[in-house]
């Protein structure tokens, strides 16, 4: 991940502030390694892929923010928004497992800068919890 470039950070951080306004929404970063299978289909059928993805997701729901391609270890990288609703959330992830198209696949919950400074704040409760011990 800290191979992206900066315009692929960018424009995720940019996608990432426009989701944060639907407040029912959660945003991921989903990261996938195709396998040599889904390399065949995608060179025998060369395509847009976020042009591809982009009408599922929104039937279900949510906003695909961003799809990139890691230039040079072959994964991609797509940013979504999703409802707030965990067991879909996990339904939508699970989903893609059983396709036998990928070697590795991850999704990462992002939250916003400003999320972040509030976290940081909080730490100091956390700790005088663990002083008390």
């Amino acid at each position: 991940m800290k191979h992206l470039s900066l315009g692929v950070f960018m424009a995720i951080c940019g996608s990432i502030a426009a989701a944060e306004d639907a407040e029912s929404m959660r945003t991921f970063l989903f990261i996938g390694t195709s396998n040599s299978t889904a390399w065949e289909m995608q060179i025998a059928n060369p395509g847009d892929r976020a042009a591809s993805v982009k009408g599922g997701i929104e039937a279900l729901g949510g906003e695909l923010l961003s799809y990139y391609w890691g230039l040079g270890n072959g994964k991609n990288y797509i940013t979504v928004s999703l409802p707030d609703d965990p067991t879909f959330i996990q339904a939508f992830y699970v989903s893609r497992l059983g396709d036998g198209l990928l070697d590795d696949y991850q999704m990462i919950e992002l939250m916003s800068s400003a999320d972040m400074a509030a976290a940081l704040e909080r730490v100091s409760e956390i700790k005088a919890v663990d002083d008390v011990k």
